[in-house]
């Protein structure tokens, strides 16, 4: 009997078969009765009231189950509501039922899942602009700076900071630029929660790097994950003496060319992470850094010292430093830094951005040079018209 349920051939041929079977059985048995007019009349309605028979059993088992899944499947494709069916044979047509409500089941999943990366998508806008607000727009009036800074994320959220703050005093300027661990959702609150406390810290009067970082650093550990921790360096610039001066925070090396000899110094940021220990008290310090008219800084994260190209190489801080070493006499930081990202460009080629990359460079004007305020860029993980990387969007 399987076989009978399990098809609708095998059903149709079994109800046609019994059909047949009985109209015979009953001819037999008029026959042998020698009943003539009368028998054929009740031979006639016998047959007829076991074909309506067969065909209410068919229609019961077949097509009203058929109807009912067309029916839903003609609602699913026009876009209107539409309810499952419940199997009621193991037939062709119970399997088009299941598969009916499988189908559905999946299609509402995906129109979940879809509706939850929207929103996921518009959240994930909203925190990319918020974090883009939080970045600075331009950099302050610098006297004896001339000052061009950029980054671009790999992702909607990214983990680099950079921005430029005034003393309480407005004697000093702070600049700093950092990387969190990794890039992301994750990362980019650990940029912001970073970005507030030096914001605030510096708005209380503090007015040396070391000091700064200390402070950022105590209030920052206790509050994120040990696995996340972010990497800096301070520069604070002395309006009055036109002195520069760095703390370290475990970031990349710091490059300075020097104008008189053309060559570029490569100086360890030093200092240890911050979020890494409680008190880096005894590993952190502000140093001097020496500089003379035309003398460059170039601040930078390891998004562009870790960017591969084609073959799988490396651009290296040793590329960029030779890089700043052949165009570090630019007249302005914006020439030196056009150049650089030129060099850098030309090596990674049509390079898929994995991590975020930021970069600020810091060329000494003297006193006597405009310094009005350098408009700076920052960029998202978008697709753009150029081959060739580049920071725009």
């Amino acid at each position: 009997m399987n076989l009978i349920r399990r098809s609708l051939t095998n059903k149709a041929l079994f109800l046609f078969s019994v059909l047949v079977l009985i109209v015979l059985m009953i001819g037999v048995f008029l026959k042998r009765r020698e009943i003539e007019m009368i028998s054929v009349n009740i031979f006639l309605i016998t047959a007829i009231g076991l074909m309506v028979l067969i065909l209410l059993l068919f229609a019961t088992d077949v097509i009203l189950p058929l109807n009912r899944v067309t029916k839903e499947i003609r609602h699913l494709l026009t876009g209107k509501n539409y309810q499952r069916v419940e199997p009621s044979t193991i037939d062709e047509v119970g399997i088009m039922t299941h598969f009916f409500n499988e189908i559905t089941k999946d299609l509402e999943k995906i129109s979940y899942d879809i509706k939850e990366r929207r929103r996921m998508s518009s959240e994930l806008d909203i925190a990319a602009q918020i974090q883009k607000d939080v970045l600075p727009k331009e950099a302050p009036e610098a006297p004896g700076l001339d000052i061009v800074a950029k980054t671009r994320t790999a992702s909607e959220v990214g983990g680099d900071i950079f921005d430029f703050l005034s003393s309480a005093d407005n004697s000093q300027i702070f600049i700093y630029i950092g990387d969190v661990t990794g890039h992301g959702v994750p990362a980019g609150l650990v940029m912001m929660m970073v970005e507030t406390l030096i914001t605030a810290i510096v708005s209380q009067g503090v007015l040396n790097g070391k000091d700064l970082m200390l402070n950022t650093n105590a209030l920052l550990t206790p509050r994120i994950s040990s696995r996340l921790f972010m990497t800096a360096v301070m520069l604070r610039w002395d309006k009055v003496q036109q002195k520069m001066y760095y703390t370290g925070a475990g970031h990349e090396h710091i490059l300075i060319y020097r104008a008189k000899t053309e060559i570029v110094e490569m100086i360890r940021s030093g200092g240890i992470a911050l979020g890494m220990i409680p008190d880096s008290a005894k590993i952190t310090e502000e140093k001097e850094i020496p500089l003379e008219i035309g003398d460059a800084i170039v601040l930078y994260t390891d998004g562009i010292t870790e960017a591969r190209n084609q073959t799988d190489e490396m651009y290296g801080v040793e590329r960029l430093q030779e890089a700043l070493k052949k165009n570090g006499y630019q007249p302005s930081a914006e020439g030196i830094f056009n150049h650089l990202t030129t060099d850098f460009s030309q090596f990674v080629g049509e390079y898929v951005q994995v991590d975020d990359i930021t970069m600020i460079v810091i060329k000494n004007s003297g006193q006597q040079v405009d310094t009005s305020p350098v408009k700076l860029t920052i960029s998202g993980q978008k697709p753009t018209q150029s081959a060739v990387w580049n920071w725009e969007e």
